[in-house]
């Protein structure tokens, strides 16, 4: 593990859109950027003369002289060739803005933010443990820019996972202005969720047989239906943290087998069962009608049984 003072090196590639959140990511002291890479010369050259590193116009070639982590903050669709490249190399590939095809093509990629490495994460977690049964699961998450809809849903869809179980049925209200609400049917209840455009910050509100839970960004509240208080907590700022945490943790993949190896599966069916929430929400915009994650997975050769949790 390295020492607090110590900076990881990594790689960079980063689209023209996302430009002003990388280089806030990226001037985190914890880092060391020495390769970056784009496919619009203005922002390569930019990330190039800011971290005094060497600057690449092929993501497959930044691949492959990547020596331990590459981040990844792409929206579009890998190419087969880009694929190869990135599944090949035995390096971490840290996506900061990912879709389920992302996340199919290369097996040993890390999401982020992630959600459970957040402070609101972690204290939802425990909160809907201890809970009961949950009747109404509400989320808000806000993002500073609208071209970070991707990792606010991301977010948005792992609560409401953690929270209702395994989610088919999904009916988005619409995107507008970099906003969306939708409503989701998940085994264990009913949830809505807003995403959009604002001051950072989440929320996370449970009401059921626990009575009427909030988690939001530095404030755990609790009461029962009775009244009285079960906690009320103060939590530290998540802030840009998930994502640094995210690419500092990023190791070379060990080819670990045991216990490591089944935490890592689990790990990966719950990226790609968020990821096809997200990617189902998106579609049901579009269409503006109810759709199925179901369907959308059994889309891309995925057997919705396969990603269930264990137990």
């Amino acid at each position: 593990m390295l020492h607090p003072f110590e900076t990881r090196e990594i790689s960079a590639w980063v689209e023209s859109a996302r430009v002003d959140r990388a280089m806030r990511v990226l001037s985190d002291p914890r880092l060391r950027p020495t390769r970056v890479g784009s496919d619009d010369a203005r922002v390569r050259r930019q990330l190039a003369e800011r971290f005094a590193a060497e600057a690449f116009d092929d993501l497959r070639r930044l691949a492959v002289v990547t020596p331990v982590a590459l981040w990844v903050d792409r929206s579009a669709p890998l190419a087969e060739r880009e694929r190869e490249a990135l599944a090949n190399e035995d390096i971490a590939i840290v996506a900061g803005a990912c879709a389920l095809p992302f996340l199919l093509a290369v097996p040993q990629c890390e999401t982020a933010p992630s959600f459970r490495r957040m402070h609101t994460g972690r204290a939802l977690l425990g909160v809907s443990e201890a809970f009961g049964k949950v009747e109404v699961f509400q989320a808000s998450v806000a993002m500073q820019h609208g071209h970070q809809l991707s990792e606010g849903l991301r977010v948005a869809a792992a609560a409401a996972l953690a929270v209702l179980g395994p989610i088919d049925q999904v009916t988005a209200f619409g995107v507008r202005e970099g906003t969306m609400t939708a409503s989701v049917v998940g085994q264990r209840g009913l949830g809505t969720l807003a995403v959009g455009a604002g001051v950072e910050a989440t929320s996370f509100t449970l009401i059921g047989d626990g009575g009427l839970a909030t988690v939001a960004s530095g404030l755990v509240a609790w009461r029962r239906r009775d009244g009285t208080w079960v906690e009320e907590t103060h939590l530290p700022v998540d802030g840009d943290e998930p994502t640094i945490q995210t690419i500092l943790e990023a190791e070379k993949p060990s080819g670990a087998t045991g216990s490591a190896s089944s935490l890592d599966d689990a790990h990966r069916r719950m990226r790609l069962r968020i990821a096809a929430l997200a990617d189902t929400l998106r579609l049901s915009a579009r269409t503006a009608h109810s759709e199925s994650v179901e369907a959308m997975l059994r889309g891309f050769g995925v057997d919705p049984v396969e990603l269930l949790p264990d137990g």
